[in-house]
């Protein structure tokens, strides 16, 4: 019996895995967000590109999950066309990242393993 168990609960991680690795991802994207919100290091008089700034899940498959983090694309976040040269600077203006420093800061941290292994020892019971 403690065999069938085993076997048992292994399918059943098998099947979760995908799930807790997307709920660790979002977590890791929404700090992400909430970083580049804080720290951005541009004046916004109108609030609308720091508002604009959004995290999702892109992609979960068996073994993959991707999030992603960005500000004034459609699809994530409001439509701000200058979101891009406000990151990247033009010719014209030096470079805000905040975007960026965000996700390397998240990296740093390891915020998506710490929520990964968070969510799997929920599922595990420890």
């Amino acid at each position: 019996m403690p065999q069938d168990d085993f076997i048992a609960n292994l399918e059943r991680l098998q099947t979760e895995l995908p799930h807790l690795a997307e709920r660790a991802m979002m977590f890791a994207m929404l700090t992400a967000e909430g970083t580049a919100k804080r720290d951005a290091p541009f004046t916004d008089r109108t609030g609308n590109l720091r508002n604009s700034i959004a995290a999702g899940v892109t992609k979960v498959q068996e073994h993959e999950v991707e999030g992603a983090l960005s500000a004034g694309y459609p699809g994530i976040g409001a439509s701000m066309e200058y979101a891009g040269f406000v990151e990247l600077g033009t010719s014209r203006s030096a470079p805000y990242p905040y975007i960026w420093p965000a996700l390397q800061q998240i990296v740093a941290q390891r915020v998506f393993e710490r929520a990964f292994e968070a969510e799997l020892r929920k599922f595990l019971g420890a």
